[in-house]
């Protein structure tokens, strides 16, 4: 406006000037000014020559200058390397609007049909796919780092190098697909931090007493023991899945375990080997010799007749007289004899070096039947008597005045 009324300034002086002139100088100074006056009224009224640009036959924007439609066409070049037909054609225009060179390559990509105006996905500086649902991407970013999770435990995972996505304009063959994303955000290193709390059981011991009151074998358990627990709290580090570093934070007791205590007999006690009738059933000492009770009926763990301790190969006797039943080998009593006294009253001898009965042979009272050893289940050379009234085992103890 201010350059108007500068131009219209100089034109009123020219006229002034005019005025003194002669009739044909007159005539070509108005001629002139005519011309000026309808330039000027050109010019003010906002007509211009200006460029509309056509992309594929369709007008997307007008521009100003040749120079910022070469700029938009080679920006949009340089994004896509490849785009739509674009035309410049030069128009006379009133007041119209002008896009620069960056709005100018952008509504040339938009208007691209093979071009998509979708996302590009990094890792670090390294473009690794371009895709069209931001959502979809995300949705793999997210299942890429979760991977790593530890069931149980707090866990944070990021990316090594920063994983972003950003607006971009690609032509729809650069378009990349599911698995491929998946194989280029695979090969993206992944650091997680976990804090894990765990709970475990913590044994209890076993606290032994021994007690002369009781004779050997003697075992009780007069406490039970209980498992404790405790919870530990651990910080670990993982890179792709591998723990590199792991650190305790705390270990606290939530409960403590209570100590078994056992009781076990270290008295001794003999017994001859004279005929002993220790009940109307005239039951004598199986025994050629004086033995050592190591384990009575019970015991503290289901022992279902006596133990008597002697050396490998003492004669075992018959309590009373009877019918061998059984003389054999089992592997938890080894070689053993069962002897039938009749009125339902059975006895056995276990873990014997040898039978010198078999099955079918009468015998008397007092009479060898086999020697003693350490076969089977035993710890220890001794004989394993039992009392087998109606086929149960009951407590020798009583038959032999023990």
């Amino acid at each position: 406006m201010e350059g108007l009324i500068i131009i219209q300034d100089a034109v009123i002086s020219f006229i002034e000037r005019v005025k003194t002139a002669n009739r044909i100088q007159k005539l070509v100074a108005y001629g002139v000014t005519v011309i000026l006056l309808m330039v000027i009224s050109f010019i003010a009224s906002g007509v211009r020559i200006t460029y509309n640009i056509t992309v594929d036959g369709n007008t997307v924007a007008t521009v100003a200058k040749t120079s910022v439609f070469k700029q938009g066409v080679k920006t949009a070049n340089d994004l896509v390397g490849e785009i739509g037909e674009v035309e410049i054609k030069p128009v006379i225009t009133v007041n119209a609007d002008t896009a620069d060179a960056e709005q100018l390559s952008r509504l040339i990509l938009e208007n691209t049909a093979s071009v998509i105006n979708g996302f590009e996905v990094k890792v670090g500086d390294e473009r690794v796919a371009y895709v069209s649902d931001k959502a979809a991407v995300e949705a793999e970013i997210n299942a890429r780092l979760s991977s790593f999770n530890i069931e149980g435990a707090e866990c944070v995972s990021e990316f090594v190098k920063k994983v972003s996505v950003t607006n971009a304009y690609f032509n729809k063959s650069q378009l990349t697909d599911t698995e491929t994303l998946k194989a280029n955000l695979a090969k993206a290193d992944v650091v997680t931090t976990a804090r894990k709390t765990t709970k475990y059981t913590v044994p209890f011991d076993t606290v032994t007493k021994k007690t002369s009151s009781k004779l050997a074998g003697y075992v009780k358990v007069t406490t039970s023991g209980v498992k404790g627990t405790n919870q530990k709290v651990e910080e670990l580090t993982l890179y792709n899945g591998e723990i590199i570093n792991q650190n305790q934070l705390s270990d606290e007791v939530l409960v403590y375990p209570v100590n078994e205590v056992v009781v076990i007999g270290t008295g001794k006690a003999s017994y001859t080997s004279a005929v002993q009738n220790a009940s109307a059933q005239g039951f004598r000492w199986p025994l050629a010799v004086k033995g050592t009770i190591t384990s009575y009926w019970g015991d503290g763990r289901n022992h279902q007749g006596i133990d008597v301790g002697v050396p490998s190969g003492t004669s075992i006797l018959a309590v009373k007289g009877g019918t061998v039943v059984e003389a054999g080998y089992k592997s938890d009593y080894g070689y053993y004899v069962i002897l039938d006294h009749g009125n339902g009253v059975k006895t056995r001898y276990a873990h014997n070096k040898a039978n010198i009965v078999s099955a079918g042979d009468r015998v008397s009272a007092g009479q060898v039947i086999a020697l003693s050893g350490n076969t089977g289940r035993s710890t220890g050379p001794h004989l394993h008597f039992e009392v087998i009234i109606n086929g149960q085992r009951v407590n020798p103890a009583a038959y032999l005045g023990i």
